[in-house]
């Protein structure tokens, strides 16, 4: 049934209510004037065929039978006028009614009510011509003229009916078209609505999945890195190498097509951390410097003065659109010159926007190719993926990610002039800390430095750098003009004090230049250092026995040139003394909440140490344990009474948002306050400290005087015994050189309140837990092992920003989120950049080694016997403060040992203090209760 034809049924059934009830005052008005009827009379029959009408379509509304009726009823009216009319001059004209009710009919759209409504009429006249002949027509009436009458009426309802006919299958084929049309619509939509659900499957799958695609890839590159670390005739160095390379464009591969999946499954997030965009820049151009070489590209960069020293925003994603502008602008250029611009749009309080764009003179794009070119798996056409490669899905990425950042991009270009890509983004500002200053003293600022590369690119990114700490280099473009300068500055008088060598360099390349060097007989030999970007055990390699005062890893920028600088043999003795820095007095407790026990939940041993000091500095007893699930049992114990509990976030076995939840279950945050210790200050982290139940939280590394105002804010008073009486450290086996690079002395101090002998200690367990940090992450990630790689470089990050090792630090940093985001591209860059500060951090460690002293006799000297008594007691104090793992452990471990008359040297290196060093309890407890001492075994 069509319903368009139904509804325009009703209106006009609607209608017809109002204009029968209408009729009753015209019909009585005109019986008033004309005289020949009542006018009571003919309101009263005006008035049956409405009311008869409205009834039935109240009952019936459009149905037939209404229609039909209707159309009668409709006849009656002019049929009253007629009456009405009877005899007065205007009686004929009443018949024109007659025709406009019959068309008024054809609003039925029925050919029924027209059939209908026509009978009506002639029998209307028929009838009345013998009956009341004066009715129909006022003189001369007769049959013919009824017939007449009837003819026309017969021929105005057939035209009718066809139009009402036409009309009608015009309305039926619409409505079959509409029904269609629907049909199809819901079918198209329900086609739609399963593919977008298939699309969200398959991206969500693969999103979910990117971490198990990529471990086996990310396997064969690992252990092709441990293979050509070791010792390999060429031709399988050559096999392994081109594995590797082979391999890594496939993850690149596979990276672009995760990537895509995970940002089209929503499954994308950025972090908002602190950069440098003039160092990711320069990190992004070095990583195509070669290329750009190969096919004589020169760089032009254009950074406005304006921009933020730091801002704050996703650096790993940042870098990931700018590598891909810069590696297409490299691809589809030669013979000409690139250029890189930064400018700052707009800045508001703390926000900036930023534009980057990226100019070639490559190929160039018609306007139609510039079209496509953001839609996934497309590239500007079909010869371009076969002569270039790649998936055609980096820009659709780069999209997603800058529009995930409130940005924009686009793409200008001309066929055979080049192409200009711009983006936008929105970044935080962030502040430049006075610890993260990449400024060099002024002995390295004194320097006669010379640098050769045969890339002009990476000449002008060092020259960059230098500049802006004010210190003029001198560029050589080769390894012969290097020589050259190196023996021309020497004969004047005024040697080169560095110089700076590129290992991959026509004719001669870094390591042939410094051979040539070391035969030319120079009168003073300067210092040397070999830049490579195919990893520095490449070098070491080829080297052999050559000896190679520094290395630098490519891609290089300011923190890591001024940490290998820091390096320099003979640096230290150029170094002008400075005035040590007064340290600040070590933060303390009100009164009343001295001598209050805490839980300090943290699995890292030097970062407990350092809480520890600055804890009992403040008049706290610290308990310590090492994950949330001791956390937990130690809690629930609770004969300890804790005053609070200070949370560590990333531990094994239990985290500290998961050991949170379990303690509220039965502690409220009134009963006891627990507080977090975050390695960053993100808004969500902290959200989440306080959805757990948290009351605060103090960021990494530890500020003393943060954490004790935290503490006063929230600890609760416990009865206890009076505050203990905290003995001073002893000075060590040896004291603690002001300057000790990298180590930031003066400011790893402040994080220490001073203490020179515990920061001594931790910097040697630094060297000694992280000996071979880099080996074992690298062999994390080739065993697949990728949430211990993870916890791992998130431990070195936080034990070296505690030491004041901002680019060991930086560099976790960076391997850690990479690990997050499931991102390994450049991955063995980032651990080949790690190993040399982190080699030189060690090898300052090392250097703090005291000579051999005698070793540690394991029998004690004899007790005095007046002294028995209190032993007793010292040695049961020990044993019940290592089963509870307090950190105090220690200096009772020291009245202990000084009771037994044992030395510094044997204290130093009994089993015993090196497990509370370790805290290792455990064997801290195995070794007290072991045989005593006079047995010549272990123990205390």
């Amino acid at each position: 049934m069509n319903v368009e034809l139904n509804a325009l049924r009703a209106r006009y059934g609607r209608m017809l209510v109002t204009l029968f009830w209408a009729h009753v005052p015209v019909i009585g008005l005109a019986a008033l004037w004309v005289g020949s009827m009542s006018p009571f009379t003919a309101m009263a029959l005006a008035g049956g065929l409405a009311a008869l009408y409205h009834l039935l379509w109240r009952l019936r509304r459009t149905r037939p039978v209404t229609r039909n009726i209707a159309a009668v009823a409709l006849v009656g009216e002019p049929a009253l006028f007629l009456l009405v009319f009877e005899g007065h001059a205007w009686q004929m004209d009443m018949h024109m009614y007659f025709y406009a009710v019959l068309a008024l009919n054809l609003a039925w759209f029925d050919r029924s009510a027209l059939i209908m409504s026509a009978a009506a009429i002639t029998v209307h006249h028929l009838v009345l011509f013998y009956l009341l002949p004066n009715a129909v027509f006022s003189t001369d009436g007769d049959v013919a003229r009824v017939l007449l009458h009837g003819a026309i009426v017969a021929f105005q309802t057939a035209v009718l009916v066809w139009v009402s006919d036409k009309v009608v299958q015009s309305f039926d084929r619409i409505g079959k078209m509409s029904d269609e049309i629907v049909a199809k619509s819901a079918a198209l939509e329900e086609r739609t609505r399963e593919a977008e659900e298939a699309n969200r499957t398959k991206s969500m799958f693969l999103a979910n999945m990117s971490h198990e695609i990529r471990t086996p890839i990310n396997a064969i590159l690992g252990f092709c890195h441990l293979v050509q670390r070791t010792t390999l005739e060429p031709r399988q160095r050559e096999h392994v190498s081109r594995i590797s390379t082979a391999g890594g464009v496939l993850l690149r591969l596979i990276n672009d097509l995760l990537d895509f999946s995970k940002n089209e499954a929503g499954a994308l997030t950025l972090e908002a951390r602190p950069f440098d965009l003039r160092s990711a820049m320069s990190c992004q151009v070095q990583m195509v410097a070669d290329t750009m070489a190969a096919r004589r590209l020169t760089l032009r960069q254009e950074i406005d003065e304006r921009l933020p020293e730091m801002l704050v925003g996703d650096e790993l994603r940042l870098n990931q659109v700018l590598l891909n502008l810069l590696s297409n602008a490299t691809k589809f250029s030669e013979d000409g010159e690139i250029v890189l611009t930064a400018r700052l749009v707009e800045r508001q309080d703390d926000q900036a926007r930023v534009e980057i764009s990226v100019s070639d003179c490559g190929i160039g794009m018609t306007p139609d190719q510039v079209g496509r070119l953001f839609t996934p798996f497309t590239q500007a056409d079909s010869s371009t993926t076969r002569r270039f490669g790649g998936t055609g899905l980096g820009l659709a990425i780069c999209k997603q990610i800058v529009q995930q950042m409130d940005g924009w991009i686009r793409a200008e270009s001309v066929p055979g002039q080049g192409s200009r890509f711009t983006f936008s983004l929105c970044l935080g500002i962030g502040q430049v800390e006075a610890a993260e200053a990449i400024l060099p003293c002024s002995a390295i600022r004194a320097l006669r430095i010379l640098i050769a590369d045969d890339s002009p690119i990476a000449l002008k990114m060092l020259e960059a750098i230098f500049a802006r700490w004010q210190i003029r280099v001198i560029l050589a473009p080769s390894g012969r003009a290097a020589l050259d300068m190196v023996q021309a500055a020497d004969q004047r008088g005024h040697p080169y004090d560095l110089v700076i060598l590129d290992w991959k360099m026509p004719d001669l390349d870094g390591l042939q230049t410094l051979r040539a060097l070391r035969r030319v007989g120079l009168r003073r030999m300067p210092a040397t250092m070999v830049m490579t970007a195919h990893g520095v055990d490449a070098v070491m390699a080829e080297a052999g026995g050559e000896t190679i005062d520094l290395f630098l890893a490519k891609p290089i920028n300011a923190r890591n040139l001024l940490d290998a600088l820091k390096q320099l043999p003979g640096l230290a003795e150029r170094h002008v003394p400075e005035v040590a820095p007064v340290l600040p007095a070590a933060p303390v407790l009100p009164e009343a909440m001295r001598g209050q026990r805490v839980l300090l939940v943290e699995d890292n041993p030097i970062n407990q140490e350092i809480a520890v000091a600055l804890l009992g500095d403040a008049g706290l007893l610290v308990d310590c344990a090492e994950n949330g699930l001791v956390a937990c049992r130690m809690v629930e114990a609770g004969a300890a009474g804790y005053a609070a509990v200070l949370m560590d976030m990333q531990m094994p076995e239990m985290d500290g948002l998961t050991a949170t939840r379990q303690i509220r279950l039965t502690h409220t945050a009134e009963a006891l306050p627990i507080i977090a210790l975050t390695a960053h200050a993100y808004d969500d982290e902290r959200r989440a400290c306080m959805q757990a139940g948290m009351c605060d939280h103090v960021t990494k590394p530890v500020d003393p005087a943060r954490l004790i105002a935290v503490l006063s804010r929230h600890m609760r008073i416990v009865p206890t015994a009076a505050p203990p009486t905290l003995r001073a450290e002893g000075v060590g086996a040896a004291d603690l050189p002001d300057h000790l690079p990298p180590f930031d002395i003066p400011a790893a101090l402040a994080r220490v309140n001073g203490k020179r002998p515990l920061l001594r200690r931790l910097i040697l367990s630094f060297a000694e837990g992280n000996r071979d940090a880099v080996a074992q992450i690298a062999q994390l990630i080739a065993d697949g092992r990728r949430q211990d790689a993870h916890r791992a470089a998130h431990t070195l990050k936080g034990v070296a920003a505690s030491l004041e090792l901002p680019r060991i630090a930086a560099l976790a940093g960076q391997i850690e989120a990479s690990l997050q985001a499931d991102d390994t591209i450049g991955f063995d860059a980032l651990l080949a950049q790690l190993s040399g500060p982190l080699a030189a951090a060690i090898a300052a460690a090392d250097s703090l080694t005291a000579a051999a002293g005698t070793p540690y006799a394991a029998a004690s000297p004899p007790t005095p016997a007046g002294d028995s008594a209190r032993i007793a007691q010292l040695r049961g104090h020990l044993r019940d403060q290592v089963r509870r793992r307090s950190m105090a452990a220690r200096a009772s471990f020291d009245a202990l040992a000084e009771a037994l008359q044992l030395d510094r040297m044997a204290m130093d290196d009994h089993p015993v203090r090196r497990a509370l060093l370790r805290l290792d309890y455990a064997a801290a407890d195995a070794l007290l209760n072991g045989p005593h001492p006079d047995t010549g075994q272990p123990g205390i």
